[in-house]
């Protein structure tokens, strides 16, 4: 394997002749990577593994693995400046992370298609492009729509193959497709593409494997067939691809969670909803899959995507936490129930145990068993990165989930911005606007960018900035009421405190006959510097069982109240705090 010869050649260079400590640190992270265990890379494991630290190692108190992971990055780059400067695979170690990043070197006159970043250059890599719906009735985006998300969740159960996720899928759709752009972009090196024809019940499907580095077709196929032959279609589809690809197939891909195609194509809908992130997207979707599960009650997949939905009214604060959480735990319960060798399942449920009952300890139990049963599924190590371990104040250890959850989708919004927020959370706030920025780059009109870019903003004392961006992302999210927390507090702070003050009022007016999470009120109140009702509110947050509150551990809104003992007794009612 051309990874593992070019490890055992850097550690037999001179420049690692007599780094044994830093030459087994290599060697463990590395081949724990090829074998696909690098999301597990955390500071105690190298710790004890590598430096030979007792079952008692704490590393907030020990730096060794920090200490080495700084001159083991230095000698990577001495080494390629000196002995290896010819060698036509890197193997680096990011700063931040402990997770080896392996890419093909290119040297003038050389072209290296599908560039890899976090992959070797030798593992098979693809993206599934949206299928055009080519329908007379443009009411069949949502199963267009469906079939690509499908094929891309079976296609992350093939073994040694690395699919790039929906949300970057969907960034592309509509755009005319530049194949070998698309290849740089997202570092893969084959696209399939295709398109969906339905009239009745008739199906027209085609698709499309190409080869990014010269466009050359690696299969294509066309199916005439009906629509209950949905499923049979998409495992031929991946059958062909691992074929084409040279991939050994174990069994089955495409594993229906429901032989009811009423059922599938309703939750293909709630899904289309879903995935809008907004009010009116989430409340659409739960309808849709309620109708799933009232046609299949035993659908796992639908009750996980009820809970989801629920979970993110809560977490937008789009819907009481107190009536969206039973909604969440019974259906993402119910799902788990159904299918516990479901990932997704164990992610919905996760979502709920941590971040509206502060059971931390068993959510985690249940986002690593979700990753475990599908290492390629984002959205776990994505919500297990943002929602869980940044919450902790396990820092070190969400950059690494994110940076790979960005590996498997790397054009999602969603985690572009989850990534920036993290930065925010670690102070870094230059590198987080510059995350925010990204993020504008893929979409300007994506209202949670511009809320984070004003929040480093904001932290770094650029009221006038913040405020804007704050302004530009409300009138972007149509009015989101908690959006009125940072822009009242950077009032406050930016000394136009009249103006604070008379959107407080409103605020708390408001809470009277609609849902204002209390946390967006407490912001005002901190940025006025009035502690006793900032607490009063957040207080009130945990009564309310709102999410937004397990952030006072780690968001630096809250800095100001950390020396107040009050927060203390705050952060241990919602297990944050021993």
């Amino acid at each position: 394997m051309e990874i593992q010869a070019q490890l055992e050649k850097i550690l037999g260079s001179e420049v690692f002749a007599h780094a044994d400590r830093m030459s087994r640190f290599l060697r463990f992270t590395v081949e724990r990577a090829i074998r696909g265990q690098a999301g597990e890379h955390k500071e105690y494991l190298l710790g004890v593994e590598v430096f030979d630290r007792k079952s008692s190692y704490d590393p907030r108190i020990d730096p060794i693995v920090r200490v080495e992971a700084r001159r083991l990055r230095s000698k990577l780059q001495k080494y390629y400046e000196t002995e290896g400067r010819e060698d036509r695979i890197a193997i680096d170690l990011p700063k931040g992370s402990y997770i080896p990043v392996f890419q093909a070197r290119q040297f003038p006159g050389q072209v290296v298609p599908g560039d890899q970043r976090g992959a070797a250059p030798d593992v098979p890599t693809i993206a599934v492009l949206p299928f055009a719906n080519l329908s007379s009735d443009p009411e069949n985006e949502y199963f267009s729509d469906g079939l690509t998300e499908d094929l891309i969740h079976a296609l992350t159960k093939i073994e040694g193959l690395r699919v790039v996720a929906w949300g970057s899928a969907f960034q592309l759709k509509g755009k005319d497709h530049n194949i070998r752009q698309i290849g740089e972009q997202l570092h893969v090196r084959t696209v399939l593409e295709g398109s969906v024809r339905r009239a009745g019940d008739q199906l027209r499907i085609t698709a499309q494997l190409i080869q990014v580095s010269d466009g050359q077709y690696l299969w294509s196929q066309i199916y005439c067939r009906e629509v209950k032959d949905v499923f049979a279609i998409q495992e031929e589809i991946s059958q062909a691809i691992a074929n084409a690809l040279r991939i050994k197939l174990a069994g089955a891909v495409v594993k229906p969670s429901t032989e009811n195609l009423e059922a599938y194509h309703l939750y293909l809908r709630g899904r289309f909803w879903g995935n809008r992130r907004t009010e009116e997207g989430l409340r659409k979707g739960i309808g849709y899959f309620e109708r799933a599960i009232a046609v299949d009650p035993r659908y796992a997949l639908a009750h996980s995507g009820l809970a989801d939905s629920y979970s993110l009214l809560g977490q937008y604060g789009l819907g009481p936490a107190r009536e969206v959480l039973p909604q969440a735990k019974a259906a993402a319960a119910r799902a788990l129930g159904l299918d516990d060798s479901l990932a997704e399942a164990h992610t919905s449920f996760a979502y709920v145990r941590s971040l509206y009952e502060w059971q931390w300890v068993e959510a985690e139990v249940h986002y690593r068993r979700s990753i475990e049963l599908n290492p390629g599924y984002a959205q776990a190590h994505h919500w297990y990165g943002m929602d869980f371990l940044a919450l902790l104040g396990r820092l070190d250890e969400a950059l690494e989930r994110l940076r790979h959850a960005q590996q498997l989708d790397p054009l999602s919004l969603n985690i572009s911005t989850s990534l920036g927020f993290l930065l925010m959370l670690r102070r870094e706030y230059d590198r987080a606007i510059e995350e925010y920025r990204r993020a504008l780059d893929l979409d300007p009109d994506f209202y949670k960018s511009h809320m984070g870019l004003g929040r480093a903003y904001l932290q770094k004392g650029q009221y006038d900035e913040a405020i804007a961006c704050f302004e530009r992302g409300q009138a972007l999210s149509g009015g989101a009421l908690y959006t009125s927390g940072p822009i009242g507090e950077a009032y406050a702070l930016s000394g136009r405190r009249r103006e604070a003050q008379k959107l407080l009022q409103e605020l708390i007016e408001l809470s009277k006959s609609r849902c204002v999470a209390a946390t967006t009120i407490a912001l005002i109140y901190i940025g006025l510097g009035d502690k006793d009702h900032s607490f009063q509110w957040l207080e009130k947050a945990c009564q309310e069982q709102e999410p937004p509150v397990v952030q006072i551990k780690t968001h630096p809104a809250y800095d100001s109240l950390r020396s107040d003992p009050r927060l203390r007794v705050l952060l241990k009612r919602i297990g944050l705090e021993e």
